[in-house]
């Protein structure tokens, strides 16, 4: 983890998107419309810390809003977002007054992360070409970073968050592909004693 802190507003919601992930957004509440069109004023980005239970976790994502999908005359609008970087919340203000809405310290995670560890170079090959069809080689598996991997799992938000949060990224995602492996091997199986009765 980098050590350099920034402060940057927040909006806690119960999602995580990993780097390049896009999602959409509807901003209704008065803070929020605040928070987005200060972003857009300013080309400047800001943090979702992951809400789990509806509380604040210690980890989340931070985005930058790649455009207005629509605006309502009451000022609520639709808008697009995309994971930039990942981060470890230090702390957490929910009011920035005079600010309508709220700020956290945070530290950057490291998002560069090269797959190192052996077994998980085997598991993504295996998964790459069991599940997604798709012939990747050992040099390719080398170039990606963890984060590239889990954005092709399709992993839930709660798993998203298991994965920042661990202590050990690389094992975790290696138990994860491996889970992922084991049910579509479990399914195939099934399927297979389907068709042969």
């Amino acid at each position: 983890m980098n050590t350099r802190q920034l402060t940057i507003p927040m909006f806690p919601l119960g999602l995580v998107l990993l780097p390049g992930e896009t999602t959409k957004l509807y901003i209704y509440e008065e803070r929020y419309k605040q928070l987005i069109n200060e972003c857009l004023n300013n080309e400047a980005s800001f943090g979702i810390p992951y809400l789990e239970k509806g509380s604040i976790t210690d980890f989340g994502c931070e985005v930058k809003i790649k455009r207005i999908l629509k605006t309502y005359e009451n000022g609520e609008m639709d808008i697009l977002i995309e994971g930039t970087h990942l981060f470890k919340l230090v702390e957490y203000s929910k009011v920035l007054r005079p600010k309508l809405y709220g700020a956290g310290i945070i530290e950057h995670i490291n998002i560069q992360q090269k797959i190192q560890l052996n077994n998980l170079q085997d598991a993504v090959v295996n998964y790459f070409g069991t599940v997604q069809n798709q012939f990747i080689d050992y040099d390719t598996v080398a170039g990606l970073t963890v984060y590239n991997v889990a954005s092709s799992l399709q992993l839930t938000h709660p798993e998203k968050y298991r994965l920042i949060a661990s202590n050990n990224q690389q094992l975790h995602l290696l138990n994860q592909i491996k889970f992922i492996n084991h049910i579509i091997f479990t399914e195939h199986q099934i399927k297979d004693r389907f068709i042969d009765n």
